[in-house]
């Protein structure tokens, strides 16, 4: 009996091993994820981070953390119908941003600035600080053929007080109806968003002002 039943657990053996050998094979494979950046900086249309021989001083400026939405924290690169769904914001099922949109803004940001030799370190109160709120990073269709990257930001420039507050916003075509097309379009916009911000920033009235006087407190009266 045992020698009738040995090839079957043989086989059953041997099936085991196969599947063991195999491991994930029989798994349906995950999604293969595509991921950009904004680039490499100083590319693209309008190129932020390296600043026309005309471009006016820029002052010294420290720079506070750039914000955006809820719906920027992750990594998706989002997308709208615009001639179909307007008012429905799609994400891309395959490809991503490496970081949340406003991280690779601040960075971008952050490089501009710098090139124009007038960083400095977030602490330093003594200087102008720059907020940007970003508030739309999307691909926008006007067609199923036709794309652009639309970059929308709120920034406020302060030092004890507001000193200037704007809002800019971009739109640079799409080389093509696909999510790479929107990343290119969107890095494009970016680039000249800050452009446009630093351009307006060196216009400010940015010279120094006095930190507002502590009251002082009232003398406490005198014990009888």
């Amino acid at each position: 009996m045992n020698h009738r039943h040995a090839p079957s657990a043989l086989a059953c053996a041997a099936l085991l091993l196969a599947v063991a050998l195999t491991g994930c094979s029989l798994t349906p494979p995950g999604p293969q994820f595509t991921t950009y950046d904004l680039g490499a900086a100083g590319t693209g249309v309008t190129a932020a981070t390296t600043p026309r021989a005309d471009a006016p001083p820029l002052p010294k400026l420290r720079i506070a953390q750039t914000d955006g939405p809820a719906w920027m924290e992750g990594s998706a690169l989002y997308y709208r119908l615009q001639y179909n769904q307007a008012q429905r914001l799609q994400a891309y099922a395959t490809q991503r941003w490496v970081m949340s949109p406003p991280l690779l803004f601040d960075g971008r940001l952050r490089e501009a600035v710098a090139a124009r030799g007038a960083l400095t370190w977030s602490g330093d109160t003594t200087q102008p600080a720059m907020k940007v709120d970003l508030l739309s990073f999307e691909q926008v269709f006007d067609s199923a053929t036709a794309s652009r990257g639309v970059v929308r930001v709120r920034v406020t420039v302060y030092h004890h007080g507001l000193i200037g507050q704007r809002t800019f916003i971009a739109d640079q075509p799409a080389p093509s109806a696909d999510g790479a097309g929107g990343v290119r379009a969107l890095a494009d916009s970016t680039n000249a968003v800050i452009a446009a911000i630093l351009d307006w920033v060196s216009t400010l009235p940015m010279e120094k002002t006095a930190a507002p006087a502590t009251p002082h407190a009232p003398s406490a009266p005198l014990a009888r």
